[in-house]
């Protein structure tokens, strides 16, 4: 008989909870409080002098793109907000203005994302000059290998890095008295955009 009341009370235990006497109710209905209020902005910039025809610059920019696609769900859920924008550096001052060191430049909240700046012969925007100037654009070294364009998990690793230290204040990069002389000799020679009329 005892053992049939033990049985009895077992099972009259609430359909929604443990049966401890306890309040439960489902986390994510009305709980405001897992969600922050005000989100944290991590700035994600493509800085580069060219995004039609660089073999470089342009598949780092849609590798770019992918990576914040991919990362704006798990940004969400830190409450954090990724503002990604391309900057097309037209002019020698605005180089100087952005303190672009090279292209294509990425940086996240400030920070280029490469500090270890190595460059090449870059075929594609010496046709962007008179005369076929020689350019050279930056490449990437990523666990071991070398690669034109930023390769997408170089590219995500960067981004949660930044997202893991979004608590670090943003820098903001100081304008450049002087060009590189890569970039210089870039400008320099630069066609002049043509005409429709």
């Amino acid at each position: 008989m005892e053992n049939k009341k033990n049985a009895e009370l077992f099972t009259m235990a609430p359909e929604n909870g443990c049966g401890c006497g306890g309040n439960t109710t489902d986390a994510t209905e009305g709980d405001t409080a897992a969600e922050p209020t005000v989100k944290k902005v991590l700035a994600v910039e493509l800085l580069v002098i060219d995004l039609t025809t660089c073999a470089r610059c342009v598949p780092t920019g849609d590798q770019l793109q992918q990576a914040v696609r991919l990362l704006e769900p798990v940004a969400e859920s830190l409450g954090i907000e990724l503002r990604h924008r391309q900057i097309v550096v037209q002019t020698p001052q605005e180089a100087k203005d952005h303190a672009l060191l090279s292209s294509p430049t990425i940086r996240l909240n400030g920070r280029d994302i490469e500090q270890d700046i190595r460059e090449s012969l870059c075929e594609s925007c010496g046709d962007l000059t008179e005369n076929n100037t020689l350019v050279d654009c930056r490449e990437w070294h990523y666990r071991g290998k070398v690669y034109p364009a930023a390769p997408l998990s170089l590219l995500v690793e960067a981004i949660m890095t930044a997202m893991l230290k979004i608590d670090e204040p943003p820098v903001v990069p100081q304008p450049l008295e002087a060009l590189p002389e890569n970039l210089e000799r870039y400008f320099a020679n630069k066609k002049l955009p043509m005409s429709c009329c």
